[in-house]
C-alpha cells in the first residue's frame, strides 16, 4: 500500500518479459513511461479487395510503472515489493498479486531463477527484508506468518 499523497491503495505495475525477438507491437510511450501502446497490425486490408478493417488497431494502457525488458530482479523488488514489505512492517496488510498468461514470467518474477543469487524474486527478497528488519527492531517482538498461494484453473494451492 503506497504511503504517497495520492491516496491510492492499489498499484498496477507491468513487467515486460524479455524476448529474443520482440514483435514491436508493444512499446512504451516516448513521453510518458507509464503508458504502453499496443498496435495490432492490420491484416487483409487492401484497396483491391475492397475489405475495410473498422476494428480498433491501437490501444493505450496506463500503469503506475512499466518495467521494461532489461530490468533486473532487484529493480523489480525496489519498485514493487519494498514498499509493500515496509507497509507490512508498519502493521498494514499488503498483497503482491502476479497476473498473466502461462509463460509470461510470473513465477520468475515472484520466486526468481536458480542460476544466480541476483535472480532471487520478490518472495526471497521480501523474506530477507522482513528478517533484516526484525534484527534492526530489537525492541519489538514479532510473530511472522507468510502465505504463498497459487491460483491455477480456478483452484487455489497453498504453496
Amino acid at each position: 500500500m503506497p504511503k504517497g499523497d495520492g491516496g491510492e491503495t492499489i498499484q498496477v505495475h507491468l513487467r515486460l518479459r524479455p524476448t529474443k525477438k520482440p514483435s514491436g507491437f508493444i512499446k512504451q510511450d516516448d513521453s510518458d513511461e507509464t503508458i504502453v501502446r499496443l498496435k495490432i497490425p492490420e491484416r487483409g486490408v487492401s484497396r483491391e479487395s475492397g475489405y475495410v478493417n473498422n476494428s480498433k488497431t491501437s490501444y493505450n494502457f496506463k500503469f503506475n510503472s512499466v518495467l521494461d525488458m532489461p530490468v533486473k530482479q532487484g529493480a523489480v523488488f525496489d519498485r514493487v515489493g519494498r514498499e509493500a514489505v515496509s507497509s507490512v512492517l508498519d502493521g498494514v496488510n499488503s498483497t503482491i498479486f502476479a497476473y498473466g498468461q502461462t509463460g509470461s514470467g510470473k513465477t520468475f518474477t515472484i520466486t526468481g531463477g536458480v542460476d544466480s543469487y541476483e535472480q532471487r524474486g520478490l518472495i526471497p527478497r521480501a523474506i530477507s527484508m522482513i528478517f533484516q528488519e526484525f534484527d534492526n527492531r530489537s525492541d519489538y517482538q514479532f510473530t511472522c506468518h507468510i502465505s504463498y498461494l497459487e491460483i491455477y484453473n480456478e483452484a487455489g494451492f497453498d504453496l
